[in-house]
Order: C-alpha cells, then structure tokens, then sequence
C-alpha cells in the first residue's frame, strides 16, 4: 500500500507552554495517517535520527524536545469505536481533553476523572502520567484497557493485558520511549454531573482533616498560599445526569474565572516578579478571594479551569500515610527560609495503580504541587520543595520539573529495571531516545 507524503512543517523554534523547555527541531512532521507515522519512524531507524512526539506541549519538562525530528498527532484525532455496554472507548492518540467529551456525549459515557487543564493530548495525558483528584479515582493510565502502538522497528502491535503484557505495562505510562501511541483504549463510566463547592477554611484545620475528608468525598483537594493562615478548600460530589445544571450568571463567572482569576492575577503576579517584597501581600490578597461560586453541570465543565497566568511547576507523589508529616516539614521549611510566592501549592489524592512508571504504583497517594510564576526564578523555589520531601519517597510527576535521574528513580519504581528492559527490547537503536530520557532512564 503506498504511502501519501507526510505534511510537514518548516523547522521553528518550539517552545513547551510555561517556556521551561525550547529547542529547534530538524523537521516537524504532521502525520494524518497511521502508514505516515510508519513511514517516519523506518526513515528515522534508516538514518540513525532521533524522533520525538509532542502533544499539547503541557509538560514542564523537556520530554519531547529533540533537535532532529519531531512529530504532532493533532491531524490524528478522533473517535474510533465506543461501547455503551462496556463502556470501553478507544481514541486516536492525538484526541485533545478538551474533545472527548462532545465525542462521548452520543454513547452516554464520560471520562472517570479529569484534571484541571483539558489541552493535553491523551495520549501525552497517559504517557506523562496526568491526573485528577479523587481517593477512589486513578490517574488516565491507570484507565487504560488496551493500546494500539508503533514501535520504532516500525512493527505496529495491539497490546493489553491479554495481549503482550509487558509491553502494555511498559507502554501505558512509557513517557514516549516505548513507540509512537496510535490508539488508546480507555475504561470510561455513565456521563455524570458534578456539583462543586469552594470555601476559605484554616489550613491548620484542613490539613488535619485533609485524609478523611478526601476518602469520603468523590473530588477532594486545597490550595494554600504559603505564609497565610488560609487554604481554599474544593470539593464535587458525583450526581445523577438528570440533576439540574446551575451556574452563575454568565457575567458573574467572566468576572471570577476571567477578570479576577486571570487577568488581575496576572498584574499581581507580574508586578511581585519584579518588587519581589510584594509576594506576601498578593499571596495575603489571593488566599481570601481563590475560592469562587460553586456549580453543577457536565463533569467535564467542573474539572476544568482557563489557566492563563503561565506559571512553571515541580510535583511530587508521597505516600498517603505520610503526607501530614510530608506537609509539616514543608510548611517549617517555608517558615525558615521565609517563603512567599505568589502561587499556592496544591494538595490532591489519588488511588493507588499497577502502572508500572506511574507515580501511585502500588499506593495509595497524595500529591503536593508547587507552582511558580514563568517570569521568576523557578528552580530554587522548587529545588527546595523536591529536597523537602525527597525524604517521604516522593516520586516526581514525570511532566513537571524535578532534579532526579536515573540513580534516583530506580529506587522509587520497583519496575524500573522491568520498563528498562521492555524499552530495549522495543526500540533497540534508540531512535525515541534523547539526552534528557537517557538521564531519566540511565541508558
């Protein structure tokens, strides 16, 4: 079957969403068609050229930067089948968050969770292990049923769990370097409404009370602004689809979610960056308004959030049984380094998965991220969280920024050596490998 000529783009800088990571590849390939995706990575292997794939560039880290060749999936979206009855759903790889749901709303399913931020690709969502919050809920790998995956020999295989286990371990959380992910099958559930609310509480009090209200409560996070005495605590319970939307007026939610939460965060934000003293006051200001009006509406209008201000973010998976401890220790830190950001650090729970590279393998798991505006010095803010709690076994979310490498990460995954061997076995001239993944994986 002959293929048709890869749609390319001329070589331009690229650059990940905050602006952590940029680089020029050598070509930019848009395939529309599995044989294309083929095509590029025989060409790749037959000229000893590296290949990345980039999703919605959501990643803090430099994953997919590569400086020879580099491959979007956003002509390669869509539905490809969906069960009602099983509620089975199989997406091509290059499907955005933000799409599934229109897709699934004619087979009455939804996604089980959904993060914050909806402009990720799914398959860039399972490779770099994204998630929401939620006790009973894992993260989008820990969904996953089956793939349908390139592998740089140029082999196009099915795996599942009946069906090469192994590579289906290694590849539902394979950070890119197992192949190129074609289709995603994903478990999803009857469509759903959620009905959130937020409120302003003590973080004294809501850190003590923070476990068990996550494990009786469907969605369960908070945010705290350190050195504030105040966390916005956020939590949606599951309801019936037949349950009544509400929302604000229209107006009211452009003045919160818009003008407030963007735009006049921005301007604080910005002006902290450069009089870095006016920190504690925005972070003072921010930590009484963050909390809005609660809703109730289609799951995936609740999960999700615009999130303008661009910001850069390191965040670690702790067991949960630790995570007081992990927080306290943090929060004396704060006090004697006199820390104040204007970002809060958020603190979400998640359920424990057999994932193989996934941050809440074989535990249960509570995730505190730490933000920082893209206009200020990041890495010692961060440096200190990831030092803070290296510790608690922290394990670093793989798309968000952190220090670690190989010597490091072996430690934390009990399947390290096992993904190690699938990824040899897979890609054996090591066409999906760059300087930053051999650092991760020690190859």
């Amino acid at each position: 079957m002959s293929t048709r000529p890869i749609p390319t783009r001329k070589p331009r800088p690229l650059r990940n969403w905050s602006g952590s990571a940029r680089w020029t590849p050598g070509e930019m390939l848009r395939p529309t068609e599995e044989t294309q995706i083929v095509a590029a990575l025989h060409r790749a292997r037959r000229a000893g050229a590296t290949l990345r794939v980039i999703g919605g560039g959501h990643s803090f880290t430099p994953l997919a930067a590569c400086d020879d060749t580099v491959m979007t999936l956003d002509g390669y979206q869509g539905l490809v089948r969906a069960d009602a009855a099983t509620g089975l759903v199989t997406l091509r790889a290059g499907t955005r968050l933000w799409a599934v749901a229109d897709l699934l709303r004619p087979h009455g399913l939804a996604l089980s969770v959904m993060g914050d931020i909806d402009r990720q690709s799914i398959a860039g969502a399972i490779q770099t292990g994204t998630h929401g919050t939620g006790a009973r809920f894992t993260g989008f790998a820990g969904m996953v049923r089956g793939l349908r995956i390139a592998l740089a020999t140029g082999d196009v295989v099915d795996a599942s769990p009946e069906q090469d286990r192994e590579l289906f371990e290694a590849a539902r959380l394979g950070l890119g370097a197992i192949g190129v992910i074609l289709e995603v099958t994903l478990q999803c559930v009857p469509a759903y409404r959620l009905t959130l609310r937020e409120s302003t509480e003590n973080i004294d009090d809501v850190q003590t009370r923070f476990l068990d209200d996550s494990a009786h409560t469907d969605h369960h996070e908070f945010f705290w602004f350190p050195g504030t005495r105040r966390a916005t605590v956020r939590t949606s319970q599951r309801v019936e689809l037949a349950t009544a939307r509400h929302r604000q007026h229209r107006a009211v939610e452009a003045l919160q979610r818009e003008v407030l939460a963007n735009g006049v965060f921005e301007v604080c934000c910005r002006a902290a960056a450069l009089v870095p003293p006016l920190s504690g006051p925005v972070a003072e200001i921010a930590s009484r308004a963050f909390a809005g009006p609660g809703m109730t509406d289609d799951s995936h209008r609740v999960y999700a959030a615009p999130r303008r201000v661009r910001f850069h973010e390191s965040e670690w998976a702790i067991p949960a049984e630790h995570f007081e401890e992990a927080f306290d220790a943090l929060r004396r830190r704060f006090i004697d380094e006199g820390v104040r950001v204007t970002f809060p650090l958020e603190i979400r729970r998640v359920s424990a998965d057999d994932v193989w590279m996934s941050t809440a393998s074989g535990r249960d798991s509570v995730y505190i991220a730490a933000h920082r505006h893209h206009l200020e010095r990041s890495a010692p803010y961060l440096l200190m969280v990831q030092r803070t709690l290296e510790p608690f076994a922290a394990r670093p979310h793989w798309g968000k920024m952190h220090w670690l490498g190989a010597r490091e990460l072996c430690r934390l995954y009990p399947r390290f050596d096992d993904f190690i061997a699938v990824r040899r076995r897979t890609d054996p001239d090591g066409i999906l490998m760059t300087p930053y993944m051999r650092h991760l994986l020690g190859e």
